[in-house]
């Protein structure tokens, strides 16, 4: 290629130095939008708050926006029954970590969970709590049927309150 302000040889090299730069910029643009795409995702996927209620160690780990839901009991077992949202509506599916400690008592009933929106109104769901003493760690996907869009404040799950991080609702 060549360059009326650099004289023959010179101008390859300007040429390849200026395509060396670009490249390292290009580089460099993706590297941080890469960064900020995992940080992003990281602050997304962390964990909420741990609560402790009756033996059980709980928390949020996220809210996933789905037109269908699984209405397994938790822990998860054979119940298969799927729900499908209505128009208008859809499902806000919170995932729960919970870890069995030593303190819990297996004849310990726990209530249907409700979550709440960020106006303070409630929502019920058809997932109940079965042989919850069974496993040490498990997790569950509660589906709530809420208006498309709504943004969730709060799971209570009996007398404890698991608050649903900002970013995860």
């Amino acid at each position: 290629m060549a360059d009326d302000r650099q004289p023959g040889f010179a101008a390859l090299i300007h040429v390849r130095e200026l395509n060396t730069q670009r490249q390292l910029s290009s580089w460099s643009r993706r590297g941080c939008l890469i960064l900020l795409m995992g940080g992003v995702s990281l602050a997304a996927q962390s964990p909420g708050k741990m609560v402790t209620y009756k033996g059980l160690e709980m928390s949020v780990a996220g809210v996933e926006r789905a037109p269908t839901a699984s209405l397994k009991d938790c822990p998860p077992g054979g119940n298969t029954v799927n729900a499908t949202s209505r128009p208008g509506e859809e499902f806000a599916v919170v995932k729960v970590t919970f870890k069995v400690l030593p303190a819990f008592q297996p004849n310990t009933m726990l209530k249907r969970p409700v979550v709440t929106d960020e106006s303070g109104k409630t929502y019920n769901t058809a997932v109940s709590f079965v042989d919850v003493g069974t496993t040490p760690e498990f997790a569950c996907a509660i589906p709530f049927r809420v208006p498309t869009g709504t943004m969730l404040k709060s799971l209570q799950i009996d007398a404890a309150t698991l608050e649903i991080p900002a970013g995860k609702h």
